[in-house]
């Protein structure tokens, strides 16, 4: 799936779709102060856009050095 295949207003069926996490690990990392929430009558929502940003910044590399 596409990022330009998911809505502009993601709900947690499509970060369960992107992620591969349980729906309960999702609604727990919306409750993380750096998440991009956005609440509108009690329903839990994010901008896709807002939400792939955040992801990026999540990111981490890792490098593995081979030691002669």
């Amino acid at each position: 799936m596409e990022r330009s295949d998911l809505p502009i207003i993601l709900q947690a069926k499509h970060i369960i779709q992107v992620t591969g996490l349980s729906k309960s690990s999702v609604y727990e990392l919306m409750k993380s102060p750096d998440f991009p929430l956005l609440e509108l009558n009690e329903r839990k929502l994010v901008y896709r856009d807002r939400f792939f940003e955040w992801l990026d910044s999540k990111q981490r590399v890792k490098v593995r050095v081979n030691q002669p």
